[in-house]
């Protein structure tokens, strides 16, 4: 059995199988590392930032590949196959594959169209159907988001996101108020509120733009803020509390449908 391993670890196919795989994960993590310090990786926060990121994951993505391939086209011919010869019999069975890898072809083009045409960068958060989440992976063959929600991470492959919207700094509350409360005083009331909101770190810029809207059993009233798109769950319920401590405070209640029955 000793003699066996000794022979096969002295092989000089195998001898040079292992070398040609080593150096071509040495390759990549010195390519890498390059392009690390090119792109200058760290936290993004401006939009060029971004684009360095995204663009950073893309081509670490192809060289992974590309070396890859490589690699295996090398031990393929270090150990006797016609490589060549390979590749031509390989055209038999290439519409099968190529039906196969149909949807595998699609996310890597999608991948491509996203960076060029500037859907959305790493970093960016946005809402792609029902989900709205942080951009934390732009692959060629798949998006990785984290909800800002519960902090789930949703892995879409690329073919499928056909729209995307990239989420701003504002936010809005609309707070109903009864119908006989007087306007006056409810200016004065939400210039309160405003105020308080100002003392909120997330929250920038809050401001009460006043009637909104004639509900059915309430007037609205629209006061707008800026938060960074990852916190807007948070700024929202930071708002909603001071606003019902507030109107509690000054004694107002927040309507609520009711139904009338008359009886004969």
């Amino acid at each position: 059995m000793l003699d066996f391993l000794l022979d096969f670890i002295t092989d000089k196919q195998v001898y040079m199988s292992l070398v040609t795989i080593a150096l071509g994960i040495f390759s990549y993590l010195i390519l890498r590392g390059i392009i690390i310090k090119f792109f200058n990786k760290k936290k993004a926060k401006t939009k060029l930032e971004k684009r360095r990121l995204t663009y950073f994951r893309l081509i670490s993505n192809i060289l992974k590949y590309l070396i890859l391939i490589i690699v295996i086209v090398i031990v393929l011919q270090i150990n006797g196959f016609n490589v060549a010869s390979l590749v031509t019999g390989l055209g038999i069975v290439s519409l099968v594959a190529g039906l196969a890898l149909q949807d595998a072809l699609k996310d890597i083009i999608m991948g491509f169209n996203l960076i060029v045409d500037e859907y959305f960068s790493v970093g960016d958060v946005v809402k792609i159907g029902d989900v709205e989440g942080v951009v934390i992976e732009l692959g060629l063959k798949a998006t990785k988001i984290k909800d800002i929600r519960y902090g789930n991470i949703l892995v879409i492959a690329n073919r499928n996101i056909s729209n995307a919207i990239t989420l701003s700094n504002y936010n809005d509350v609309d707070v109903p108020l009864p119908y006989e409360s007087s306007i006056k005083e409810i200016d004065k009331i939400m210039a309160k509120i405003v105020k308080e909101i100002e003392n909120i770190d997330i929250i920038n810029n809050p401001r009460y733009l006043g009637l909104n809207k004639f509900d059915e059993s309430a007037i609205l009233y629209k006061i707008v803020f800026e938060s960074k798109p990852e916190d807007r769950f948070q700024a929202k319920r930071e708002v909603n509390r001071i606003i019902k401590t507030m109107l509690e405070k000054e004694g107002l209640s927040i309507p609520y449908p009711q139904l009338d029955i008359h009886q004969k």
